[in-house]
């Protein structure tokens, strides 16, 4: 390939299998990392609404835990 070209990378990069002297393999499995981790937090956050707030939007939990709550004896751990 010349100066310029492009590599069209189909397979699945990995830190183990990637090129790391080819830029464009470099920045192929960048992307790849990157979707997969946007992918993830975006499940994340979905499964965590859904376990926190109705079809309205509206909070299913409104009390607080005992140690959230004024007065109670806090303990982080610190």
């Amino acid at each position: 390939m010349g100066l310029g070209a492009t590599m069209s990378v189909t397979k699945r990069l990995t830190i183990e299998n990637v090129n790391l002297d080819d830029e464009s393999e470099m920045d192929a499995l960048d992307d790849q990392m990157f979707t997969a981790g946007l992918a993830r937090v975006k499940a994340e956050g979905d499964e965590l609404r859904r376990s926190l707030l109705d079809a309205e939007g509206n909070l299913l939990v409104k009390e607080l835990p005992a140690d959230m709550r004024e007065g109670s004896d806090r303990d982080f751990g610190g």
